[in-house]
């Protein structure tokens, strides 16, 4: 319609033959088709139809339609000679050039840049009543706080901007969100509600005639299908999405899709069709020049060829594209672990090492900056496969305490170079000074430290005198268990009393192989992995001489590895000129943060053990995010927090402490994990009462991220948080008991643990461990 009412005006009313002419144009971009978008867009404008506006349109449009192609500089270029007509806030196309100057500068990695000019843009939006530039704006924001991986900040975005859509019919840009949406979800491991997002949006471009985006989330959705273990289907929807890109010419799309089919069928056995795929993708690949899809697939040959028992051939195919990999990081290590796994096959023992040991210095190489957190948590899940293989392979040659270390070189990388505890990558994985025994000797107690895997899963117990390693079932077994025993946990049960299966199977399956080493009265220490780390160990159920909790026979803390251990041991106080910093019992902020009717209680028995002249109390209007940072945390060896939590599994550094709402700033009532971390503590003790502090997000070779973490990345000897809801009425009671055993100079770890014990030897219903085995005691420096 747009092309013909062009040529209808083009010689009576020219300037809205162009007007025309431009909407054409913008809807082959929003179709993805920016080369015919160009053949529109270059044809000069007659002096009839010259304006301002429409040269500015023109060039902004060239520039939208040169970046989907990848060529900056010209649209750069374009930008440039719009902005000299639109160079002052009266121009009314300003708000749209900011938009556009935003893509362009996405394009480019500047998401500073990017975020000023949609931020500007969503400014002249909302001034000038834009709802459709407003729309794209948020939209385009929520794309930025995406790949900063702010996920939470992404979804209120793009969640605010398809209201925003729906109200006004923007039907194209609610579709882009709901699979922005699953993007977020898909960065943030949650692929259900990932495809739900995409199958949405791929409807919505379906109605639409949005090709290219139908082909997007139809193979993100297969992607996701991919992840979730679904092969079948999610080869179906990748073959859907061949089918609409092959439609419209899409030829990276077609490559992309046509890998991803290859290893698809791979991993489904499938080689015959593995090759089929692979010959078709490499022939697609080589004609638009993809150099990475080409060497992805000059990898899966060779991983055919291992399948296939030809390794020789495979070991040629993973050499030859190794030789080409550099610029590749991800490819490189995985290739050197692949490598590293057919000289294993062939018994090659040195060769296997060298191999295994540079995969883990590539992959160690590319490990983000200590003051990226937030890139620097996730990134460990890239290499959890290299440090598995080499793992089994030092196993099965007899090396068990060898793979002990390996692995704990692997945990808490950012905990620990945040703190200074990890030097750079050593000489020798092996030769790093660091003796589990004597980290066992100087905690006077026992370590135990697993780790999950698909096909088996592995324990070793370390005392002062003896490394012992054990095979255990595999993950998927051993999280069925812990969900099914959280379940009864968190429906109040008395599992003791109904000899609950799950906890006594847990307990065989998880420490009855090494009781041996832990005798009654040990104190041990915790080093867990993927599911295990929400689960409470003091509860685990030991079956004789009677059914009762492991808490009874031992003192527990969680920590994250043998070096943050060896910290740990040689704590020494810090000389704190203030006893106790004590923040809680705030306003509430809203009506989902309920006023918790025991908080005074608890507030005013923990206050009591300590002088006046040496706490500082901070509660109701006073309890507010900045008076943390403003008391000088680092002055306190206690610090104690009573109020409402929240945990952020899309953000975990996003989880916060709910306080008063500030004065003047009635947003801000929330104190961050990513803030908490900012300001070093020298504290014995951070106790988190308060929903989910342990926080709810798991990372591979991290742990669990929340609060308690925060606290740990900032300096804290010892922090109590937890791992669900904690209870108003029976937190008061505890915390007593707990600072009371403090007083009398207990340790944490023992404190703590008299206090459970205290409630669980009690007749009253608190003795159930949904009260107390909320509370879990974590390790730090």
């Amino acid at each position: 319609m747009a092309h013909e009412l062009s040529l209808e005006f083009e010689k009576t009313r020219p300037r809205w033959a162009w007007k025309f002419r431009f909407l054409e144009a913008t809807i082959r971009l929003q179709q993805g088709r920016s080369s015919d978008a160009l053949v529109i867009l270059k044809t000069q404008l007659p002096p009839k139809a010259m304006s301002d506006d429409l040269l500015i349109r023109q060039r902004m449009l060239q520039a939208w339609a040169y970046v989907s192609q990848g060529s900056i500089s010209q649209a750069e270029q374009e930008l440039q000679r719009a902005r000299i007509l639109c160079s002052d806030d009266r121009c009314p196309l300003r708000g749209e050039l900011l938009g556009i100057s935003g893509i362009v500068s996405i394009n480019r990695g500047d998401l500073s840049d990017a975020e000023l000019k949609f931020q500007q843009s969503l400014a002249v939006a909302r001034h000038q009543q834009d709802k459709y530039l407003e729309v794209r704006a948020l939209s385009n924001l929520g794309v930025v706080a995406l790949r900063e991986e702010h996920f939470d900040e992404a979804l209120d975005r793009m969640n605010e901007s398809s209201d925003i859509a729906r109200s006004i019919r923007a039907r194209l840009h609610l579709e882009r969100n709901l699979g922005n949406i699953g993007w977020a979800y898909h960065e943030m491991g949650d692929y259900e509600r990932a495809l739900a997002s995409y199958e949405q949006a791929r409807e919505q471009a379906e109605k639409l005639g949005a090709v290219q985006d139908q082909v997007k989330w139809t193979a993100a959705a297969g992607h996701d299908t991919w992840y979730l273990g679904n092969l079948k289907d999610a080869i179906g929807l990748h073959q859907k999405a061949l089918v609409l890109a092959e439609a419209i010419h899409d030829a990276p799309d077609i490559a992309a899709i046509q890998v991803n089919l290859a290893y698809l069928a791979f991993q489904s056995g499938e080689t015959d069709a593995a090759r089929s795929y692979a010959a078709a993708a490499l022939n697609t690949a080589q004609s638009i020049h993809d150099q990475r899809a080409m060497l992805d697939l000059q990898t899966l040959q060779g991983a055919i060829a291992d399948k296939t028992g030809d390794h020789s051939a495979a070991l040629k195919a993973f050499l030859q594209v190794h030789a080409s990999s550099t610029p590749y990081p991800d490819l490189h290590w995985d290739l050197e672990d692949r490598i590293a796994g057919v000289y294993a096959e062939q018994n090659q023992a040195a060769a296997t090492d060298t191999w295994y040991k540079k995969a883990i210095g590539s992959f160690e190489a590319q490990r983000p900056p200590v003051a990226s957190e937030e890139s620097s948590l996730p990134f460990f899940a890239n290499g959890d496969k290299i440090y598995s293989d080499y793992a089994g392979w030092l196993i099965r040659r007899g090396k068990t305490e060898d793979a002990l270390r390996l692995l704990d070189f692997g945990r808490a990388r950012t905990l620990e170079m945040g703190l200074g505890v990890t030097a750079k990558l050593p000489h020798s994985l092996f030769e790093q000074g660091l003796d589990p025994k004597a980290v066992a000797r100087k905690l006077h107690g026992v370590i135990l430290s697993w780790w999950l895997g698909d096909d088996e899963s592995w324990l070793w117990a370390v005392s002062g005198s003896q490394v012992r390693f054990y095979r255990l079932p595999p993950k998927a077994e051993i999280a069925a268990r812990i969900r099914a025993y959280g379940d009864a946990i968190l429906s109040s049960s008395d599992v003791v009393a109904t000899g609950d299966r799950n906890g006594l199977a847990l307990y065989n399956m998880l420490i009855a192989p090494a009781a041996a080493m832990i005798p009654k009265g040990s104190k041990v220490f915790i080093i867990s992995d993927g599911s295990l780390d929400e689960l409470n160990f003091e509860t685990l159920l030991v079956p004789r001489p009677v059914p009762h909790f492991w808490i009874e026979d031992v003192t527990l803390t969680s920590a994250d590895s043998l070096r943050m251990l060896n910290a740990f041991a040689t704590h020494r106080a810090a000389k704190t000129p203030k006893d106790l910093l004590l923040i809680g019992n705030p306003v509430s902020p809203g009506a989902e943060y309920e006023n918790l009717p025991n908080a005074a209680t608890e507030l005013q028995d923990v206050e009591d053990h300590f002088p006046a002249a040496k706490r500082l109390v901070l509660t109701g209007r006073q309890a507010v995010p900045a008076a943390y940072a403003a008391s000088d945390p680092a002055e306190f060896s206690y610090i104690h927090f009573v109020a409402h939590g929240m945990a952020s599994r899309l953000s975990p550094l996003d989880s916060a402490v709910v306080l008063s709402r500030t004065p003047g700033d009635p947003d801000n009532f929330k104190l961050y994990a990513r803030n908490i971390i900012r300001h070093p503590i020298h504290a014995d003790l951070v106790t988190i009462s308060a929903c989910y502090g342990s926080g709810s997000r798991e990372y591979a070779g991290e742990g669990l991220i929340g609060l308690s973490w925060a606290f740990l990345r900032a300096g804290s000897h010892y922090v109590i948080g937890t791992l669900w809801e904690a209870n108003d009425a029976s937190t008061p009671q505890l915390m007593d008991r707990l600072y009371s055993a403090l007083a009398q100079g207990q340790a944490p770890d023992s404190a703590l643990r008299d206090a459970k014990l205290s409630v669980i030897h009690s007749r009253s219903i608190y003795r159930k461990p949904l009260y107390w085995a909320t509370f879990q005691l974590y390790g730090g420096v």
